[in-house]
């Protein structure tokens, strides 16, 4: 049996005081290993890179169409650097191919009665009662009406420069007089304003909204009676072509028609 010899130290019960080198020596070695594995990582490989920019200037490159093997039309440039966006409806529309667009889209309310749409000279108008969107003495719209306004919505994206949008609220003879509304003025423009930001939220052109409220001004019906009262209960949307003598965003100018 062979046995170990002891150190002078191991006899003495001492250990070396320079110990700690052996750990300070790893923990070196393993932070310089760190930092060649950090330093190799952030090289970029030229070559690799060059391959790649290769790879995908070719398959880009128009004249051959690698999925079909037939010849491409090159893409055509823009001067600006940022595309045109694409709206929905790229070419102007008329006055009544909007109002067909409108038809079809709350063609049902329309059947049900609930909703009307007519033209007044050459101005669509379509005419939402309260009981559709707004509770009695309320503004904010109600889920059924958020639904019929965000379809109407469809169908006011794209508008020309030269087609406005007029949002009127109008009330029933009865005053109001709350914390909220002191008035039926107060009322009527808080409702045509809540409907312009909706119609805004889902695309409509900001440029083409007027907002109006008439209060009890502009009955439909005899406010004697409640079903009078509840058709003057309203809002009323109007499209129509703006006039050229009709201020714009530029000031008190004469508006360019579109050519």
């Amino acid at each position: 049996m062979f046995f170990k010899k002891k150190t002078q130290e191991e006899e003495s019960g001492r250990t070396s005081p320079d110990r700690y080198l052996i750990t300070y020596a790893d923990l070196i070695t393993l932070l310089l290993g760190l930092f060649v594995i950090l330093y190799v990582s952030s090289r970029v490989d030229e070559e690799r890179y060059k391959e790649f920019a290769k790879a995908f200037a070719d398959y880009f490159k128009p004249g051959v169409d690698y999925e079909h093997g037939t010849g491409l039309e090159p893409f055509q440039g823009v001067r600006k650097g940022i595309p045109e966006p694409v709206l929905p409806f790229p070419n102007r529309r008329s006055i009544q191919e909007i109002q067909s667009d409108v038809e079809k889209l709350l063609e049902q309310y329309i059947k049900n009665g609930d909703i009307s749409v007519l033209t007044r000279e050459g101005n669509v108008i379509i005419t939402l009662p309260e009981k559709l969107l707004f509770k009695s003495g309320k503004a904010e719209i109600e889920p059924e009406g958020q639904a019929v306004l965000e379809s109407l919505s469809s169908a006011l994206q794209g508008l020309a420069k030269d087609q406005e949008v007029a949002i009127d609220g109008h009330t029933d003879s009865d005053p109001i007089s709350n914390f909220r509304y002191p008035s039926n003025w107060h009322l009527s423009v808080a409702r045509s304003v809540n409907v312009a930001y909706l119609l805004i939220e889902k695309g409509v052109p900001e440029h083409s909204i007027v907002v109006r409220g008439f209060g009890a001004q502009r009955p439909v019906a005899d406010n004697s009676t409640p079903d009078g009262k509840a058709k003057n209960r309203r809002v009323e949307i109007t499209i129509s072509e703006v006039k050229s003598t009709t201020p714009n965003t530029k000031g008190y100018e004469a508006n360019t028609p579109p050519k």
